[in-house]
């Protein structure tokens, strides 16, 4: 398989950072996108470097050769009401800004890592799938909301020419700050917190989405779209399942979605007297009991791939964390 020069943003996020590694490991010259004043461990003589500190900037314009595929895995994830600008400034123009500039650059492949958030959620017996109609009237955050007009926006570039992929993952798992992303629920049971919502998570490692990525890439996959998501579980099995690994007390008192809700309220006044982010948002709260199982059929079936079990995320995600100074 001949090398590819691939531009890829988001490098140094929890799934960033595992795309990149696959990257280097297959050879190709990597052009890694980062903010300005974030760090990276990963050095490789494939690996260059680039600095961003303004979303206007035409990222090709800072690298010295053709690009033959981008990946796009930067995105703004927050479910506060306050960051709703910036959220949409990020995951829709940003990424409609890269994408316009890998059309006029005639790049091979421009790869979106978009998120099940975007998706319908009108599927029968709650299976949402790629093609789920969309329902306006259906709850979905601004997160969401955001990467579904970016998708739809993508979409329509793909008719002149864009050759697109656009990857859905569900919650993906993987070492990262305690404060960052998924990881985020390791240190909620690292820090012995006791409740849990009824409701199921779905879940992908974060080591088979960069999989898959490569394997589109060697395949040349385009004009496709993928839910990427190995299964689901009760969230109080998940953390059952977390707290067996830290060996700590996982959370033993139910709280319904209703009291979730309403404590949401109240934190959310409170933030504002504190003037401080509140812990618990309302869009997060409206989150909570979801029954809705994000189905990978398709992937599995055109892909040839199988997924990892649950137990194996959650050693390698603890392991990689604790070695890293994070539980």
């Amino acid at each position: 398989m001949p090398k590819k020069s691939v531009l890829l943003t988001g490098a140094t996020g929890l799934l960033g950072t595992q795309i990149l590694r696959k990257l280097i490991l297959q050879g190709h010259k990597v052009f890694a996108v980062k903010r300005a004043g974030s760090n990276s461990n990963i050095n490789s003589e494939l690996v260059t470097w680039i600095s961003y500190d303004s979303y206007s900037q035409n990222l090709f314009d800072k690298v010295s050769q053709k690009i033959d595929i981008v990946i796009h895995a930067a995105a703004l994830v927050s479910y506060l009401q306050k960051d709703k600008e910036k959220i949409f400034s990020v995951n829709q123009d940003w990424t409609l800004k890269i994408a316009n500039d890998a059309l006029l650059a005639k790049v091979d492949q421009f790869i979106f890592i978009s998120s099940v958030s975007a998706l319908g959620k009108n599927g029968v017996n709650n299976i949402v799938k790629e093609d789920t109609n969309f329902s306006e009237q259906s709850f979905i955050t601004n997160y969401g909301k955001s990467k579904r007009e970016a998708e739809l926006k993508l979409k329509e570039m793909s008719e002149y020419g864009l050759p697109l992929l656009i990857l859905n993952p569900s919650v993906i798992i993987g070492p990262a700050n305690k404060y960052q992303s998924s990881a985020q629920l390791f240190g909620y049971i690292s820090d012995n917190k006791p409740f849990f919502t009824k409701g199921i998570i779905n879940y992908v490692d974060a080591r088979d989405v960069a999989e898959i990525i490569l394997n589109c890439v060697d395949n040349e996959i385009v004009n496709q779209q993928y839910v990427v998501s190995a299964s689901y579980i009760s969230y109080e099995k998940f953390f059952n399942a977390i707290a067996k690994e830290l060996k700590k007390r996982p959370p033993f008192i139910p709280v319904p979605k209703s009291l979730v809700v309403f404590g949401a309220i109240i934190e959310n006044l409170l933030s504002k007297i504190r003037s401080k982010p509140p812990t618990l948002s309302l869009e997060t709260a409206k989150m909570a009991g979801s029954s809705i199982i994000y189905d990978s059929s398709k992937l599995k079936r055109e892909l040839n791939f199988s997924f990892r079990e649950l137990h194996d995320s959650i050693e390698w995600t603890a392991a990689e964390m604790q070695k890293n100074g994070e539980l």
